[in-house]
C-alpha cells in the first residue's frame, strides 16, 4: 500500500510554514515576541490528527509536546492534568534551546493534586511534607516564587489571597525582595517551613473547593507554568520557540484549557509557547463574544481556506486566531494517485493521461475530502493488476465490500442516534438537507427528537462537511452535505428508485415542476425530465436554461440495468429507444438526447455563467472516458442551428458546446 501522506500535501505543508514561521524567530530577534493560540477547525476525517503527528516528528528537534484531549477527557481528567502533560514533554533537554524545568509548577501541580484533611492542619502539613520530593531548602524558595505570583493575581478567592499573610512578617519582607538571594538564614527556621505549607494546604483547600475556587487556583497553576517558562527565555530570547500541539480541544476539556491560555496570556508579558490546537467543531466554551465570536452567516465559521491561497487564520480576538483544514486539491489528489499507480504495476489507464485521469476521476468522487481520498485510492490498489481501472472506480461503491460502511462510520458523528443514518440516507436523495425538510417522511413520519437532530446535523457544516470553494452558488445552501457524503449515503438506500418516485409526486403535488422532473430523471424516467426541459426551452432566458440543464443532470444515476458491462454508449442508446416513434418532435428529440449524454457524461469544466447551481454533486462514472463528449457537443450545435433567429440563444449553446469539446481531466 502506498505510504501515508500525513504532512506532505500542500496543504499540510502550508500549516507547516505558518508554524514555522512562528517557532523559529527572524535572525537577531532581541525581545520574545507572544503568538496568538491557533484554532485550527476540520470535520471528521479532514486529517487533524495525523497532521499533528506530522508536525510533531517535523519539530522533534525542538520543544515539542502533542496531546490528545480526548484521551485526558475520557479519563475525567482537568486543565491542570493537560499543563502537567505539556510541561512533562516540554522538559527534555535539547540542542540550542533552553532548558526548561518546570520546579514551581510541578511544586504546585503536587499539592493541588495532594488528598489533604484541611480540618487537621498538622497532620495536613506532614502528609504534604511528604509528598514533595525535593529537599525542604528548595521547595520552600519555589513557594516563594508561587507566592509572589498569586499576590500579583487578581480575583482570587480570600483563602487563597490571605495564605500569602500566614508568612511571617520576615518572610513578607523577603518575598517581595529580590528571591534571588535565597533568605538562606530563614529556610532553616521550622516556622518558615511551616508556612509555606500553610500556603499550599490554602491552595489545595481552594482547587478541592467550588468551581469557581477550582477555577481560580487553575488560573494560579497556569500562571506559574508560564512564568517558569519566561524565566528560562528571559536570556535567551532568540531561541526555538516551545510548540505545543493539541488535538481534538472541541470537547469540554479542550474548550476550558484553551480559555485557560487566552485568559492567562492576555495582557501578561511574552512566553515562548506556539499554540495550534485542532478541533472537529467551534469549542462551545470559546462561543462568546469576548472571544471574537459571532454568528457567521449561513452558518459558517471564520477562517475559510481556499485552495491556491497559503494557510491564513483569522485574528477573531486577542491572543486567538482561527483557521479552516480545507479538503484537498485536484493537483494534491492527482500526486497520490501518481503513486498508486506506480505501486500497483498494473497497466496505466489512457495511457499518457493514466495520472491525470485518475487523480481526476478520484477528486470528482471524493471533492478532496482526505479520509475518502486516502481510502478510496486503498481501494483501488488492493485489486488484481489484471481489473481495469474504470471496473475498480464502479466496484469500490458496492455497499458490501466495506469502503461505504467504513467510512460512514468514519465520517458521520460518533454515537449518532438510533435512526438518523437511516434517515439521512433517504435524505440524500434530496439535492439538499433543507429540501428534505420538507418531506411527508421528515414531517409526519419522523419522531420529534429524531427531527432535532437531523436539523442540528443539517446545521452544522462540520457535521455536513459542506465544501468551501468560494464560490457560494456552486457550493450550495448551508444544509449541502459534502458530494462524497452524500455519495456514500445514497449507496445505503435500498430501493432509491421508489423513494425517488415518492419524492417526484410530493414534488408534484406542491407544483415544483424542475423538483419533479430531477426526481423523474433520478428513477430513469428520462421522458418526463426531457419533456420538462423542452417546455421550457425559449420561455426563459438561454442562460437560465442551460441552469436548468445542469441541475437534472447532477441527478444520481440510478444502478445500471441488464448488463452491468454495457458501455456508456449502450446505456445511451437504452435510456433514448422511446424516440423511434416518430411521434417525438425534433426539438424534443434533440433536447432528450442532449439531456441523456449529459446525465451519463462526467462533469465538463464549470461554465460560470450556467453551471454554479448550489449542487455540487458530480458522477464520472456513468461515462469514466467521456466517450460522450462529441454526442452533447452535437446536440448543442444542433439547437444552435435551429434557433439562430434568436439572437441570445446560439452564442450560449455555442458556448455550452465548447464545454465538450476537451476531456474534463486535461
Amino acid at each position: 500500500m502506498p505510504r501515508e501522506w500525513a504532512g506532505e500535501s500542500d496543504r499540510d505543508r502550508s500549516v507547516q510554514t505558518y508554524l514555522e514561521s512562528l517557532v523559529l524567530p527572524e535572525p537577531g530577534t532581541r525581545t520574545m515576541e507572544q503568538h496568538p493560540v491557533t484554532l485550527l477547525l476540520g470535520p471528521r476525517g479532514s486529517g487533524k490528527t495525523t497532521l499533528l503527528r506530522a508536525l510533531a516528528d517535523w519539530a522533534q528537534d525542538a520543544p515539542v509536546a502533542s496531546v490528545d484531549l480526548a484521551v485526558l477527557a475520557r479519563e475525567e481528567q482537568r486543565p491542570l492534568d493537560v499543563l502537567g502533560a505539556l510541561a512533562y514533554a516540554l522538559e527534555p533537554r535539547k540542542k540550542y534551546v533552553p532548558h526548561v524545568s518546570f520546579a514551581a509548577f510541578k511544586l504546585v501541580r503536587t499539592a493541588l493534586a495532594a488528598d489533604l484533611d484541611p480540618s487537621n492542619r498538622a497532620a495536613a502539613r506532614r502528609q504534604l511534607d511528604q509528598e514533595l520530593t525535593v529537599p525542604p531548602a528548595r521547595w520552600l524558595a519555589i513557594v516563594y516564587q508561587i507566592a509572589q505570583i498569586v499576590a500579583s493575581l487578581l480575583g482570587l478567592p480570600a483563602a487563597v489571597s490571605n495564605a500569602v499573610q500566614l508568612l511571617p512578617p520576615g518572610e513578607q519582607g523577603w518575598l517581595w525582595g529580590r528571591l534571588r538571594w535565597r533568605l538562606a538564614g530563614l529556610r532553616r527556621r521550622p516556622a518558615a517551613i511551616s508556612s509555606a505549607l500553610d500556603f499550599l494546604i490554602e491552595l489545595n483547600t481552594a482547587y478541592h473547593g467550588d468551581a469557581e475556587s477550582r477555577a481560580r487556583t487553575e488560573r494560579i497553576a497556569c500562571e506559574v507554568f508560564l512564568h517558569d517558562l519566561r524565566r528560562r527565555y528571559r536570556k535567551r530570547a532568540s531561541a526555538v520557540r516551545c510548540l505545543v500541539l493539541l488535538d481534538n480541544a472541541d470537547n469540554a476539556l479542550g474548550g476550558e484549557t484553551l480559555r485557560l491560555l487566552l485568559e492567562e496570556r492576555q495582557g501578561s508579558a511574552p512566553d515562548p509557547l506556539v499554540v495550534l490546537a485542532t478541533a472537529g467543531s467551534y469549542p462551545e466554551t470559546l462561543r462568546h463574544v469576548e472571544y471574537g465570536w459571532q454568528q457567521q452567516p449561513g452558518g459558517a465559521y471564520p477562517g475559510g481556506w481556499l485552495p491556491g491561497a497559503p494557510f491564513a487564520p483569522d485574528q477573531v480576538c486577542p491572543g486567538l486566531r482561527v483557521g479552516q483544514l480545507r479538503d484537498l486539491s485536484r493537483t494534491e489528489v492527482e500526486a497520490q494517485a501518481a503513486e498508486v499507480l506506480t505501486a500497483t504495476h498494473a497497466p496505466a489507464p489512457r495511457g499518457d493521461s493514466g495520472v491525470r485521469w485518475l487523480g481526476w476521476a478520484v477528486h470528482e468522487l471524493t471533492r478532496g475530502q482526505p479520509e475518502g481520498t486516502a481510502r478510496v485510492l486503498a481501494a483501488l490498489h488492493g485489486y488484481d493488476a489484471r481489473v481495469r481501472w474504470e471496473e475498480r472506480l464502479t466496484r469500490i461503491w458496492d455497499p458490501s465490500g466495506g469502503l461505504v460502511g467504513g467510512l460512514l462510520e468514519r465520517l458521520l458523528p460518533i454515537d449518532p442516534p438510533e435512526g438518523l443514518r437511516e434517515l439521512l440516507a433517504s435524505a440524500a436523495a434530496a439535492p439538499d438537507l433543507a429540501q428534505a425538510l420538507i418531506t411527508h417522511r421528515l414531517r409526519d413520519e419522523t419522531p420529534g427528537y429524531l427531527r432535532t437532530e437531523f436539523h442540528d446535523f443539517s446545521r452544522d457544516r462540520m457535521s455536513s462537511m459542506h465544501i468551501d470553494t468560494g464560490e457560494t452558488q456552486a457550493d450550495g445552501r448551508p444544509e449541502t452535505p459534502h458530494p462524497l457524503l452524500r455519495r456514500l449515503l445514497l449507496c445505503e438506500l435500498t430501493d432509491a428508485v421508489a423513494l425517488h418516485a415518492r419524492l417526484q409526486a410530493e414534488a408534484e403535488s406542491r407544483g415544483e415542476p424542475g423538483t419533479a422532473a430531477y426526481h423523474a430523471l433520478a428513477t430513469g424516467d428520462l421522458p418526463t425530465a426531457a419533456a420538462y426541459l423542452e417546455s421550457i426551452f425559449e420561455q426563459t432566458p438561454p442562460e437560465d436554461w442551460c441552469r436548468e440543464l445542469c441541475r437534472l443532470r447532477r441527478a444520481p444515476l440510478p444502478a445500471p440495468t441488464g448488463d452491468a458491462e454495457a458501455s456508456p454508449w449502450a446505456r445511451y442508446e437504452q435510456l433514448v429507444t422511446h424516440l423511434r416513434d416518430d411521434s417525438v418532435g425534433p426539438r424534443l428529440r434533440t433536447v432528450t438526447r442532449l439531456l441523456a449524454a449529459s446525465w451519463i457524461a462526467p462533469e465538463p469544466r464549470e461554465a460560470i455563467a450556467t453551471d454554479l447551481v448550489g449542487d455540487p454533486f458530480r458522477d464520472p462514472l456513468g461515462d469514466p472516458y467521456a466517450t460522450l463528449y462529441r454526442e452533447i457537443n452535437a446536440r448543442f450545435h444542433t439547437l444552435a442551428a435551429a434557433h439562430a433567429a434568436r439572437v441570445a440563444w446560439p452564442p450560449v449553446l455555442l458556448d455550452k458546446a465548447q464545454q465538450y469539446e476537451m476531456e474534463p481531466w486535461r
